[in-house]
């Protein structure tokens, strides 16, 4: 995991290049992501539903709510709005990076409930890096790879030869059950309002996503008219064969103009796998659509109106560090404008 790499990768840096207290404190930080991380582990292999504070948290397994999921089966977590704020009526998905678990991205959820929002931390099959899969092997001159790879997570069409996701255990596909299954469970928590005819009101619909689980949400939001689009730490795809973006990028986008946003670390080598700082934000502008100069999230609420948001916090600690900063506590203004309107 993301998280897991941080901890183990940056702990000699952060003793050994700080001054004693700043390094104290780091250490104090970090034993405190490991004793989450251990959490988490718990979690995942013991789900549970309760209280979170004020906000009520369903921890649910995907093979409970699909006999055809039996993989990738680390709970999915769901937050109803919190009781007494007034309901958006919007459902809000999260998807979860590499080998990540949506226990792992818990405050960003919790925000979005908090909000008004209905929340998912949605599970699904996500050990494959995109970016790895496609610039390693036959998929190196396969310039459709990217493409048909997040399609078939993102679906479950059988379009990729680089991975195997039927239609059940597609992101829709998990999705679609998970709601079905919510709606019978807990049918006064309003969760019908999201399907129509047996199907997703894509409409009705925010998705947003950390490094790889962005570039699932900005695919969907090319195919899907999803009402928002909300991007941490990607969209990364880059073919270093060709030393250039896929061409999915400049699809026609279902999803309303305007509508994606944006934040990265400025100094994210993990997220710009070409090398080239601007990789990310560049393609945010000319591809995605996404308006407005790149604007540094200490100037603070509105952020100059733009779409493109880049931060300077975590600056001296390590690259997955600076990939996973967006996802940090500390960022619950920022991901209001973002992703919690």
């Amino acid at each position: 995991m993301i998280i897991s790499f941080f901890i183990f990768c940056l702990v000699p840096n952060l003793l050994f290049c700080k001054k004693e207290k700043e390094a104290n404190d780091d250490l104090v930080v970090l034993l405190g992501l490991n004793l989450y991380l251990r959490s988490c582990a718990g979690q995942n292999a013991n789900p549970s539903s309760g209280m979170v504070g004020s906000l009520q948290r369903y921890q649910i397994l995907p093979s409970i709510t699909s006999s055809s999921i039996s993989t990738d089966n680390a709970p999915h977590h769901v937050y109803p709005p919190q009781q007494g704020v007034t309901k958006k009526n919007i459902l809000s998905v999260f998807y979860p990076g590499t080998g990540s678990s949506p226990c792992e991205i818990g405050a960003i959820l919790q925000q979005g409930a908090t909000r008004g929002y209905h929340v998912i931390g949605l599970s699904y099959p996500n050990a494959d890096a995109v970016n790895t899969v496609c610039n390693q092997g036959a998929a190196r001159n396969d310039t459709n790879c990217f493409e048909t790879m997040r399609n078939e997570v993102v679906t479950g069409s059988q379009v990729s030869p680089y991975v195997s996701v039927d239609t059940n255990n597609s992101i829709e596909g998990r999705l679609l059950s998970l709601l079905q299954y919510l709606s019978r469970t807990y049918p006064n928590e309003g969760w019908d309002g999201y399907l129509t005819g047996g199907a997703i009101n894509w409409a009705n619909v925010y998705v947003g996503g950390h490094s790889q689980g962005s570039g699932h949400a900005a695919y969907q939001g090319k195919i899907r008219a999803v009402g928002r689009v909300s991007i941490y730490s990607g969209v990364s795809d880059y073919s270093l064969q060709t030393a250039s973006i896929p061409s999915w990028f400049s699809n026609a986008q279902a999803a309303p103009a305007g509508s994606y946003y944006g934040l990265i670390h400025e100094n994210d080598t993990v997220a710009n796998f070409s090398g080239n700082m601007n990789q990310v934000t560049d393609v945010w502008l000319n591809q995605l659509g996404m308006t407005g100069a790149l604007t540094n999230t200490s100037v603070g609420s509105p952020y100059g109106n733009s779409k493109r948001l880049v931060t300077t916090a975590c600056n001296g600690m390590g690259s997955a560090a600076l990939h996973s900063c967006p996802m940090v506590n500390g960022f619950q203004s920022i991901w209001n404008y973002i992703s919690y309107p």
